[in-house]
């Protein structure tokens, strides 16, 4: 199944257009959920992911979920809840990868006293493998259970979350928390997509900004490896072994 169609946006505006509340995505739009809302209305015969970034965008959501399979409103399949959560003892940082399309994603990295506000998608099981196709699973990223998220005032036993295989990346020196995640209890540096890539053009002695450079990484595979290099060495390695899901 072919799942990278064309991608139209900035990658410098990652993770996109996220939401501030919960809703219910449908291939024909979105409706705003109350945080009121009981679990058990929208969890049934669902799985638990996290989205910590562009997962959490009704947009990212459209195209990923493209296929005819998930176009009727009327199916469990052409609709997913996704849901304001609350996650302790994590912050969401920059990873060490660069995307297909040019961004530093999003991966989870713990982090003592922190709450990270996330979004949980409820995903049937046939979302779920897509997703876990959309999001390279096994080579890009991997699978992270994460235990006790409050969603919606109640306690989600275990979620699982995409993390990077390559651990959060070193931006200045330090893992970069993303400014559009409010995780209080963390005393991290945030930052913007740009302003991440503006800290990683300095890292690596670069003499243009980071845009610039995101250009040089879009148009070669040279400069796309020397980027990825330099991000396998300066990061914070993912240490979990991986969810045998």
């Amino acid at each position: 199944m072919s799942v990278d169609v064309a991608f139209a946006w900035d990658p410098l505006q990652y993770p996109f257009d996220v939401a501030s509340h919960s809703f219910l995505w449908s291939a024909g739009g979105i409706e705003p959920l109350r945080s009121s809302v009981p679990l058990g209305e929208v969890s049934a015969g669902r799985h638990p992911v996290l989205a910590i970034g562009s997962n959490a965008s009704p947009s990212q959501l459209t195209r990923k979920f493209s296929h005819e399979r998930f176009a009727d409103p009327a199916s469990p399949d052409g609709v997913i809840p996704v849901l304001t959560a609350v996650v302790d003892g994590v912050d969401v940082v920059y990873g060490a990868h660069v995307a297909w399309y040019g961004s530093l994603p999003a991966t989870l990295l713990d982090t003592a006293g922190a709450t990270a506000h996330v979004f949980i998608t409820w995903l049937t099981p046939l979302q779920r493998r897509h997703m876990d196709e959309t999001e390279a699973l096994g080579h890009a990223y991997q699978l992270r259970p994460i235990e006790a998220v409050r969603c919606h005032g109640e306690t989600v036993d275990r979620a699982l979350s995409y993390v990077t295989v390559g651990g959060a990346c070193l931006l200045g020196g330090s893992p970069l928390g993303l400014d559009s995640i409010q995780a209080p209890g963390s005393v991290r540096r945030r930052a913007t997509q740009r302003q991440a890539w503006d800290e990683l053009s300095v890292d690596m002695g670069c003499d243009v900004d980071g845009s610039a450079l995101l250009g040089r990484v879009l148009s070669s595979q040279e400069w796309r490896e020397r980027v990825e290099t330099h991000l396998a060495v300066s990061c914070v390695a993912e240490t979990r072994a991986p969810f045998a899901s």
